[in-house]
C-alpha cells in the first residue's frame, strides 16, 4: 500500500490522539469523512495501522520511562517481541544508529521500572540498556502544524 503524503498526515494525527473522529481529521486535511475512514480502513487491513491504545499523562499516577536497548543477536526481531510482551511496556521501536531499540514504558512506582530494567538486563537478548524517567510530555495539540 502507497503511503502518500495524505496517509502520512492521517497518522500524524491519530499518532497525536487515536480518538480523533474520521470528521476531525478530514476537516484538519481537506477530505471528507467518508475518504478518511476509506484511507484509514486500507491502512489498518494492509497493517500500517495495527492498534489504537490511551496513553496516560502524569495524572494516572504512573512512572513513565523511556528505555535505551542494544540488542545483543541478529536479527532483531525475536528481542524486540520478548521486549514488547514484557509487563509495562506501551512501544518498542526499532532503530538506526547507536541505540538498537527504544521502549516507552509505564509503571506503577520506580521500584517495578527497576525490576523492569533488571529484567532486561539480565537478558541474553540483551547487550545493554539504560532507562531515562519521563519527568513532563508536551505534546502538540491536535491542529497544530
Amino acid at each position: 500500500m502507497d503511503i502518500d503524503r495524505t496517509n502520512k498526515r492521517i497518522i500524524a494525527l491519530l499518532e497525536q490522539n487515536a480518538r480523533l473522529s474520521a470528521t476531525a481529521i478530514g476537516r484538519e486535511i481537506g477530505l471528507s469523512r467518508p475518504a478518511v475512514q476509506e484511507r484509514i480502513q486500507a491502512m489498518e487491513q494492509s497493517g500500517i495501522i495495527q492498534g489504537y491504545h490511551a496513553t496516560t499523562g502524569e495524572a494516572a499516577g504512573l512512572t513513565r520511562a523511556v528505555l535505551f536497548i542494544r540488542i545483543a543477536e541478529r536479527p532483531c526481531a525475536k528481542a524486540l517481541a520478548w521486549l514488547s510482551s514484557r509487563e509495562g511496556v506501551l512501544s518498542v521501536m526499532s532503530l538506526a544508529g547507536e541505540w538498537d531499540a527504544l521502549a516507552t514504558v509505564a509503571l506503577p512506582s520506580v521500584a517495578d521500572l527497576s525490576a523492569l530494567n533488571d529484567e532486561i538486563a539480565t537478558s541474553p537478548l540483551v547487550a545493554e540498556a539504560r532507562s531515562q524517567i519521563i519527568l513532563q510530555t508536551y505534546a502538540k495539540a491536535a491542529g497544530s502544524r
